[in-house]
């Protein structure tokens, strides 16, 4: 059993998600700027938008890999290793590259996102107290939400000013920054023994609902988020929502790790999925007041997935499994949503997203209720065994 502090080491967590920030910038400072990109080499935002889903893809194939490197090689070897490769790589992409070379560092760049979003979030389970783990936990679960939000704003005047080439060095320089003040704070981690195996990695977090869970869940989270903002506002006409959606979510997400202090974060997902289809079916029969509450709750699933980990899982390694699963499967989500709710819009309308809403909310309902039967009977049978 890990060493549980008596008191959270805010400083320290608050630093782990600034290095989530600067982690979610990777995939930010692509999709943000795409015409900017596309400018530079002479094409179109759709030609060089597939920059953007490259660390993505990387996140579907080495989640799980992720997970196992981070419980064989300790959390800290492998964040500060995935920080300075990022700074590395984003230092490089500060010289006009051939799109091919480009797209290397960006593969490379998928892997340093991926050990990042795996070996942070086990080490604020690990600065936190007993008390202040969901809190912790609902906090990092925010990072990406926040990190786009804070790139909408400071990206245009930076760029506007020192270029594409002045945003990459700044980059660069904060994860090399990030790097060289949180190596002292965290503590030396002993080696074990490393197994390249994909199918057993991926056999032993998703055999075991303790470890499946958060990321079983918080799959059907990213099918909807990033589809509704993209499509939402579109649909409904309605361009605002671009900017006002995402900040409700991050507000029902923050609220997650309150309620999960007092309520198992099994009940709070439980809640986030049922009062999204339930604001989904009121989106139905017309209006636009729903879609508040609907992201509002809807941000309460990501804090309370993030919150299972600690919670089901009481050793660093089943810790990083279950991330390296969360990891893998929001990449998942992430890739699939869009377009499988753009087909479905071009088919029927937007009647189709709120059907679609309720649909995934529901499903998401069941795989949570499931799993948790399941952790029941897979917790009495390993205290049987041992």
């Amino acid at each position: 059993m890990p060493h549980v502090p008596d008191r959270s080491d805010w400083p320290l967590i608050l630093l782990l998600f600034t290095a989530g920030l600067l982690a979610a910038w990777q995939f930010a400072k692509i999709s943000l700027l795409l015409p900017v990109v596309a400018i530079r080499y002479g094409s179109s935002p759709a030609d060089v938008a597939w920059l953007v889903s490259i660390v993505g893809l990387v996140g579907i194939v080495l989640g799980a890999v992720a997970g196992n490197v981070v419980a064989s090689l300790g959390a800290r070897r492998v964040l500060l290793f995935a920080l300075w490769l990022g700074a590395a790589l984003s230092a490089i992409q500060m010289v006009w590259l051939p799109i091919p070379l480009l797209a290397l560092t960006r593969v490379l760049e998928g892997m340093s996102h991926t050990l990042i979003v795996v070996a942070a979030p086990t080490l604020i389970a690990g600065a936190a107290s007993e008390s202040g783990r969901p809190v912790a936990m609902g906090l990092w679960a925010m990072f990406f939400g926040v990190a786009f939000a804070l790139g909408a704003v400071v990206f245009p005047p930076l760029v506007a000013r020192f270029g594409l080439d002045g945003l990459f060095l700044a980059h660069a320089v904060g994860l090399a920054w990030i790097a060289m003040i949180i190596g002292p704070l965290l503590a030396p981690q002993p080696r074990q023994r490393i197994l390249f195996a994909p199918l057993d990695l991926h056999r032993r977090i998703y055999i075991a609902p303790n470890r499946a869970m958060p990321g079983l869940c918080f799959v059907f989270y990213t099918v909807l988020f990033v589809a509704l903002v993209t499509l939402l506002p579109v649909a409904l006409d309605r361009p605002g929502l671009a900017v006002s959606l995402p900040l409700l979510s991050l507000l029902g997400t923050f609220g997650a790790g309150w309620l999960s202090k007092r309520f198992p974060p099994q009940s709070v997902t439980a809640a986030g999925f049922v009062c999204t289809a339930g604001f989904a079916a009121a989106g139905w029969f017309g209006g636009t007041w729903p879609i508040f509450g609907l992201f509002t709750t809807m941000g309460l699933v990501p804090g309370a997935c993030f919150a299972l980990i600690p919670h089901l899982n009481r050793t660093v390694a089943d810790q990083a499994l279950s991330t390296g699963g969360i990891a893998q499967m929001g990449n998942v989500g992430t890739t699939l949503g869009t377009p499988i709710f753009a087909a479905a819009l071009g088919v029927g309308g937007p009647p189709t997203l709120w059907l679609g809403t309720m649909v995934i909310a529901f499903g998401g309902l069941g795989t949570l209720w499931a799993l948790s039967r399941k952790a029941a009977n897979y917790g009495t049978e390993r205290t049987r065994v041992h």
